[in-house]
């Protein structure tokens, strides 16, 4: 059912005529972590542009919040991000926001690749007769002629335990964008991806009931 959702994703991108990007993440379990669940995360994006990093934590954390019982942080806001912290600092705040899991999203290429439109037309008319006349008119549609550029880009993905630096889970992921598709949509993207899966392996909180 994954794989047809997939491939129905990937359709559609090419169908609409805005942003749309799609995920394929490749991500294995440590099997010395099986049975590991986290009920409060902090989400870290390595990203040197904090606009992009601010897309990302806060795509992860709102993800986590909306489809797990797990808890979230934002590392550029327990964290700021123009300061040094040694690991010891590091560890001593996690321990006193009760953090059990840090999941650090971090880009690993990027770029973009260029399909060129042909040119093409489309001739619509219409006509009508008053008596012995008949008249007529008809309207041509030019377009293409130039390159769609899409972006693309590639994540390592990790979540570790703070208890014990164990990590527990890796993967690796692959986004792609239509010609619609900005930087944001392929994060958006790859952070929902990475959700999906951590809540398939069974690492965050089942979400109560209300």
């Amino acid at each position: 059912m994954s794989h047809w959702k997939g491939r129905s994703i990937v359709g559609l991108c090419a169908l609409v005529l805005t942003a749309c990007a799609h995920t394929h993440m490749t991500s294995q379990l440590n099997p010395e972590a099986t049975g590991r669940r986290f009920s409060k995360v902090l989400a870290f994006a390595i990203f040197g542009n904090l606009d992009y990093r601010k897309a990302a934590e806060e795509r992860l954390c709102s993800k986590i919040r909306d489809e797990s019982g797990t808890e979230c942080l934002e590392a550029e806001k327990v964290f700021f991000p123009g300061q040094y912290y040694s690991h010891d600092a590091m560890a001593r705040r996690l321990h006193d926001l009760n953090v059990d899991g840090v999941l650090a999203l971090e880009p690993a290429g990027s770029g973009t690749s260029s399909t060129y439109l042909p040119i093409s037309s489309h001739t619509t008319g219409s006509a009508s007769v008053s008596g012995n006349t008949v008249s007529g008119s008809s309207t041509t549609t030019t377009y293409g002629g130039y390159d769609i550029k899409k972006p693309w880009a590639d994540y390592k993905v990790l979540l570790w335990a703070t208890a014990d630096s164990t990590t527990v889970w890796y993967a690796t992921a692959s986004s792609n964008g239509n010609g619609y598709a900005g930087w944001d949509d392929l994060i958006h993207s790859a952070a929902d991806k990475t959700v999906s899966e951590l809540s398939s392996a069974g690492l965050l909180l089942r979400r109560r009931r209300r």
